[in-house]
């Protein structure tokens, strides 16, 4: 993780959605992933999307396994909030947690070895 402020503009032009925020509403940390990974790139696509469906930051939680991908649930929804469960186990630990709170949206951050070859 990061310790250094992500830098937040005031720019009253840009686009709100049905809640009144604006997609950087939606960001978290400055990424530390390597260049050139694509988990940036599922970051914005999560960004974007929750953006577009209008869902409230606090009523949000995100699932990850361990690895690279644990680390992309602080780029997006800072305030909502997140479950870094072990290798394999994220479907499981979301599915229970739904169970248990269907009053939140679920959101599960996978890496090739949390959901392939390691777990």
């Amino acid at each position: 993780m990061t310790y250094i402020a992500k830098p937040r503009v005031f720019h009253p032009s840009l686009e709100k959605n049905e809640l009144g925020l604006t997609r950087r509403d939606y960001e978290g940390v400055m990424s530390t992933l390597c260049a050139g990974c694509g988990h940036d790139s599922v970051t914005a696509a999560l960004i974007e999307a929750a953006w577009e469906l209008a869902i409230p930051t606090h009523r949000a939680a995100k699932m990850s396994g361990i690895g690279c991908s644990s680390k992309t649930t602080a780029y997006f929804m800072s305030e909502s909030h997140g479950f870094n469960s072990v290798h394999g186990r994220m479907p499981s630990v979301a599915s229970g947690a739904n169970a248990a709170n269907r009053d939140l949206v679920y959101i599960g951050v996978s890496g090739d070895g949390d959901s392939l070859s390691i777990g």
